[in-house]
């Protein structure tokens, strides 16, 4: 299972606890807390989780800033959701709807940030041989592989794409001109990821595969894994708790 798919800074060789960490309960208790995040309903108590995740990565040896950076690529997605959210009733902004788009942007952010831990604590190959062997289907696991490749693709693509506008020396600005060059480069990008996932289906199936990704042995599951484990369970447990008997 090949893991080099472009340039992106890799910190899975590290020493923290994140690191000794087996993948397969790793990734259970990035799912369980992700899903106690979803579930909260209170601001405050977000804000807090999203703090305590942001300290668990600068723990695990992860630089804040390539966190921050890349956050940065879902801030115009979350604006373009939060915003209307928020201002949907007018000026001045709605108090409720104001804490609705909060609670958007810090859930997206705090699962952000747990799934960079998850992933830029192990190397790729180690994280997808884990999910193979967590008795997932194996058509699931091909495709969550086939997807984290089109990400280095497609970032790839963007940056060309980025270039050829710059070479013909176009201005972004909020006019009717730069909208319809938008839009045909948004619908040009379409059209070439339909393309490309043609071309690799054809070869894939010349070559005989049948959607399952070989791998090799689990890594072992040890003491300090079930322990870590357990302790993010309890945790997420503890949130929902709180929530639903002080705060709900």
């Amino acid at each position: 299972m090949g893991t080099n798919h472009g340039k992106c800074a890799d910190f899975s060789q590290g020493s923290s606890w994140a690191h000794h960490w087996e993948p397969r309960t790793k990734t259970l208790a990035a799912i369980l807390f992700v899903f106690s995040v979803v579930s909260v309903q209170s601001l405050p108590l977000l804000i807090l989780l999203y703090t305590l995740v942001l300290l668990a990565t600068i723990s695990a040896g992860l630089p804040l800033r390539t966190l921050l950076c890349r956050m940065m690529w879902a801030v115009p997605f979350l604006l373009l959701m939060a915003a209307p959210v928020a201002l949907g009733g007018g000026l001045p902004p709605d108090p409720e709807r104001v804490t609705f788009a909060g609670l958007i942007v810090f859930k997206t952010l705090t699962s952000i940030a747990v799934m960079s831990v998850l992933l830029g604590t192990q190397s790729v190959q180690s994280y997808f041989n884990g999910l193979a062997h967590m008795r997932l289907p194996a058509v699931m696991v091909s495709v969550l592989f086939l997807a984290y490749r089109y990400v280095f693709l497609f970032k790839k693509q963007v940056a060309n794409t980025q270039r050829a506008l710059a070479s013909r020396i176009f201005q972004p600005k909020l006019s009717k001109r730069s909208l319809a060059v938008y839009g045909e480069m948004a619908g040009g990008l379409l059209l070439k990821a339909v393309d490309r996932s043609e071309s690799v289906y054809r070869a894939m199936a010349a070559r005989g595969f049948a959607g399952k990704l070989h791998t090799g042995d689990p890594q072992p599951i040890t003491k300090r894994d079930i322990i870590k484990c357990g302790f993010v369970l309890m945790l997420s447990l503890s949130v929902i708790i709180v929530e639903w008997r002080w705060l709900g």
